[in-house]
């Protein structure tokens, strides 16, 4: 019972900044949860959390627990539970995660998979498409009488 609680804090302290004026260059693992404010070039695999502050940019691959972006993520990126994108965050690359939230003038630009499903979530289905048709037909038709 213990174990459980201090492994579980251990992943929500964050023991590890990355400053705005560091560069890293290569593979980082992290077993608790990090902070980055400076540059990434290579791959993130975190245990716990990863915040990426206004001023932080990873470039390649990113695996965490959850994920926080005020600044800027260029890869693709799994994540076990929560992609946050505030206001000033962007993210470019192929998502997995089962929850995400962007907010207003939050930028997401690639795919999707939700947790649980195999192929990345189509943005339009046959479905629809079908009944947008239909709505053009039948406004294509009131404007010719």
């Amino acid at each position: 019972m213990f174990a459980n609680k201090k492994n579980e804090k251990k992943l929500n302290d964050i023991s590890t900044l990355i400053g705005e004026e560091t560069t890293f260059k290569g593979t980082l693992e992290v077993n608790s949860s990090i902070r980055i404010d400076g540059l990434i070039q290579g791959d993130v695999i975190c245990q716990g959390d990863v915040t990426i502050g206004q001023s932080g940019h990873v470039d390649n691959e990113l695996t965490a627990r959850n994920l926080y972006i005020a600044g800027k993520v260029e890869g693709n990126v799994k994540v076990q539970e929560k992609i946050h994108i505030y206001d000033t965050g962007s993210l470019k690359g192929l998502a997995e995660m089962s929850t995400i939230i962007i907010e207003e003038n939050g930028q997401f630009h690639g795919e999707s998979v939700m947790n649980g499903q195999t192929q990345p979530t189509p943005v339009k289905t046959k479905e629809k498409e079908e009944k947008v048709s239909q709505i053009d037909k039948k406004q294509t038709t009131s404007e010719n009488k």
